[in-house]
C-alpha cells in the first residue's frame, strides 16, 4: 500500500491573476517546480508563436495567465512545459445516461482516471477566471485541465483513444498539428453553457490528440466525441432518443471512426463491455450501482491497481448536472471515502489518499 497526496486549490481573479497565484504555490512546491520547466532557449521560438496564436484563438486568457505565472517564477514564458506538451498514456472509462434511466431522475455522467501518481499534479481545483464560467475539475500541466463541471452544469471528461499522443517519451506523434486534450477540456469548462456549444467547439477547433470526450448537461443531453489523427465523429443523445446511455474507453466505438483506429488493447474492450452489461441489466441505475461498477477490481468492474504501470485508479467521479455537484473519491475508491463537491470555493487544502499496488495480469495489455 502506498499513500500519495491531493491538494485542493481556489484560483480567482483575472487571468494573470490566477498565473501569479500558480506561480506562488509552485515556488512552494520545488518537486513540482522541476516538472513543469524547460531549460531556456529549448523551445523552439517559431513554434512558441503558433501555439500561442492558436491559443488566443480558441482559448483566450491561457496565454495571460502563463504570463503572470512566468513574471511570478522568473522565467520566459517559452520555458513553461505547457507549451511543449499542449503542441501536437493515460487509460479512463467513461459513462453518461439520460434521466429517464437514473434511479433519482437526474442526467448523470461518471468517470474512472487510471494513471500514475508520480506523474501527476494530483490538484483539484475551483477556477473563477473574470469574464469566463466557474468550474470545478482536477488541474494538469498546471494550466490545463483533464475533467470537471461548471456553473452552468455542463460536465466534461476525457479518455485517450489508442496510444496515448504526445512530446514525451513512447507517445505516438500527433497525426495533425493542434491541441491536447487539456486544453480541450479547459476551454469547453470555460466557455461553453451546454453539450451543444461544447460539441460546437470542439468540432471546430484543431485538435491533435486521439481521444474520447464524455459530455452531459442539465438540459438532458449527452454527447461522446471521437478524434483521432484529426478525423472527428459525435454522438449525441437528447430525451426523445432511443438509447438512454453512452459508454466509452480507450478504443473507437463510432462507425466513422474505426477505419481510423490503429490499435485496440484487450482490457478497454472488457471495460467497455462491463457498463454496458450492468446499464443493459438494469432499467434503473443508481449511485450506488455506479459507484459498485467503478470500484469492483478488473476485470469485473473498472478499478485498477496498477500503478506504476501507468494504470492506476487516481480519480472515481459521478457528476450530477442537475445538482451540479461532483461526488468522487481520490485514489483507489476500494480504501478511500467518497466526498461531495459543489462548483465553488473549495474548503479542503490537502488529504492523504491510498494507493493499493498490484501487477496487471499480461493479457491486460494484449492488443487486439
Amino acid at each position: 500500500m502506498d499513500k500519495t497526496k491531493v491538494v485542493f486549490k481556489n484560483f480567482s481573479g483575472t487571468n494573470y491573476d490566477v498565473g501569479t497565484q500558480i506561480g506562488q504555490w509552485v515556488l512552494a512546491t520545488p518537486k513540482l517546480l522541476k516538472q513543469v520547466l524547460l531549460p531556456p532557449h529549448a523551445y523552439p521560438h517559431d513554434k512558441f508563436i503558433i501555439i500561442a496564436d492558436l491559443l488566443d484563438t480558441y482559448s483566450q486568457g491561457i496565454n495571460e495567465e502563463i504570463r503572470g505565472f512566468s513574471d511570478t517564477i522568473g522565467v520566459s514564458p517559452e520555458q513553461a512545459l505547457f507549451y511543449a506538451m499542449t503542441y501536437l498514456e493515460r487509460g479512463c472509462s467513461l459513462m453518461a445516461m439520460l434521466s429517464g434511466k437514473s434511479k433519482n431522475g437526474h442526467t448523470l455522467m461518471a468517470r474512472n482516471y487510471d494513471f500514475n501518481n508520480e506523474l501527476e499534479e494530483m490538484c483539484f481545483a475551483f477556477t473563477d477566471i473574470k469574464g469566463k464560467y466557474r468550474y470545478i475539475g482536477s488541474t494538469l500541466n498546471l494550466f490545463g485541465r483533464c475533467d470537471g463541471m461548471n456553473e452552468h452544469g455542463l460536465a466534461v471528461c476525457k479518455a485517450s483513444n489508442g496510444l496515448p499522443v504526445g512530446n514525451f517519451v513512447g507517445g505516438q506523434k500527433a497525426g495533425v498539428t493542434g491541441f491536447s486534450f487539456w486544453v480541450v477540456v479547459r476551454s469547453i469548462l470555460e466557455n461553453c453553457k451546454t453539450v451543444q456549444e461544447a460539441i460546437e467547439w470542439t468540432m471546430s477547433a484543431p485538435i491533435g490528440y486521439n481521444m474520447n470526450l464524455m459530455l452531459a448537461d442539465n438540459t438532458n443531453k449527452i454527447a461522446v466525441i471521437q478524434c483521432i489523427d484529426g478525423h472527428k465523429a459525435y454522438k449525441l443523445l437528447e430525451e426523445n432518443s432511443e438509447e438512454a446511455f453512452l459508454s466509452v474507453t480507450n478504443h473507437a466505438l463510432l462507425e466513422d471512426m474505426k477505419p481510423y483506429e490503429k490499435m485496440i488493447i484487450e482490457s478497454s474492450i472488457v471495460r467497455n463491455d462491463r457498463i454496458v452489461e450492468q446499464f443493459t441489466k438494469k432499467k434503473l441505475i443508481s449511485n450506488d450501482d455506479i459507484k459498485t461498477l467503478l470500484s469492483a477490481s478488473y476485470p469485473d468492474g473498472l478499478c485498477c491497481h496498477y500503478y506504476k504501470e501507468f494504470f492506476g485508479t487516481l480519480r472515481s467521479m459521478i457528476f450530477d448536472v442537475n445538482d451540479k455537484t461532483i461526488e468522487m473519491t481520490f485514489g483507489s475508491p476500494q480504501v478511500n471515502k467518497w466526498q461531495t463537491f459543489s462548483v465553488g470555493t473549495l474548503a479542503l487544502h490537502e488529504i492523504e489518499v491510498l494507493l493499493p499496488q498490484e501487477k496487471a495480469a499480461p493479457d491486460f495489455y494484449k492488443i487486439k
